[in-house]
């Protein structure tokens, strides 16, 4: 998948207006470090910024380790290391993260993560592997309490698969995906447009291709793991769409 760092990625919200304000507002606050690393990401990482992990989600990644009394954590999609923070953060003192990215999306983000884990009390317990999210799952070894999934879209059915051959999550882990919803066009995805999705395509029109190419596999994934038999799953209007799935039994 070819990103492009001249187009400023959005994605439209699931709510009507100011419903996520407000569950923010009634949600508790971060970490002074994680209102930081959001705060830098704006800045520093401003065409991807909308992919990151928001502060509801941060604390409610941080509640499902606390929960589940995690020790192992695998995160797949660092960007700028938000996520692994707040889940680092919830785990005890011999704890471990492994984070996993490319950062073909935004090269600044592997800068803003490695500072974010450098100042972090809690960054002696946070692994980063460079990688292919793919070849890293095929080499990693489980199993993991939690797997957190937040990368490129198209490789979701993969990514789970994966998972699933290598039996990387534990007996009673839990497996989640994010944005499974993808801003609601997963109820609806676009026929496929045609557009080649290279840096000459004009910006709004690779956008929307991109988009729409990025909804019919998250629609197609949703449908597969719901009529999966070896997992139980649910998806949560959480954001932009988060899917907690654990095995069945």
């Amino acid at each position: 998948m070819l990103h492009r760092k001249d187009i400023v990625f959005t994605k439209p919200p699931i709510f009507r207006p100011g419903i996520e304000e407000y569950a923010t507002a009634h949600t508790s606050p971060v970490a002074g470090e994680l209102h930081q690393i959001q705060q830098r990401t704006q800045r520093e990482c401003p065409q991807w910024a909308d992919i990151a992990s928001t502060s509801i989600q941060a604390v409610f990644l941080g509640m499902l380790v606390s929960l589940a009394q995690a020790r192992n954590v695998l995160e797949v999609g660092t960007f700028t290391g938000h996520g692994a923070v707040a889940m680092a953060s919830a785990l005890p003192a011999d704890g471990k993260v492994i984070t996993v990215d490319s950062f073909v999306a935004d090269e600044q983000a592997r800068a803003v993560a490695k500072s974010a884990f450098d100042a972090s009390p809690h960054g002696h317990k946070i692994r980063l592997v460079e990688g292919d999210a793919l070849d890293v799952l095929g080499e990693v070894n489980g199993p993991f309490d939690i797997i957190f999934v937040d990368a490129d879209k198209p490789n979701y059915q993969r990514y789970f698969d994966r998972i699933m051959q290598r039996r990387l999550l534990s007996p009673h882990g839990l497996l989640i995906f994010d944005n499974t919803l993808w801003g609601g066009a997963v109820t609806d995805p676009p026929p496929a447009s045609g557009v080649e999705l290279d840096r000459t395509t004009d910006a709004d029109e690779w956008l929307r291709a991109m988009r729409g190419d990025w909804a019919r596999h998250l629609a197609a994934f949703n449908a597969s793991i719901t009529a999966d038999p070896r997992v139980e799953n649910v998806l949560l209007t959480v954001r932009d769409g988060m899917t907690l799935i654990r095995h069945a039994g």
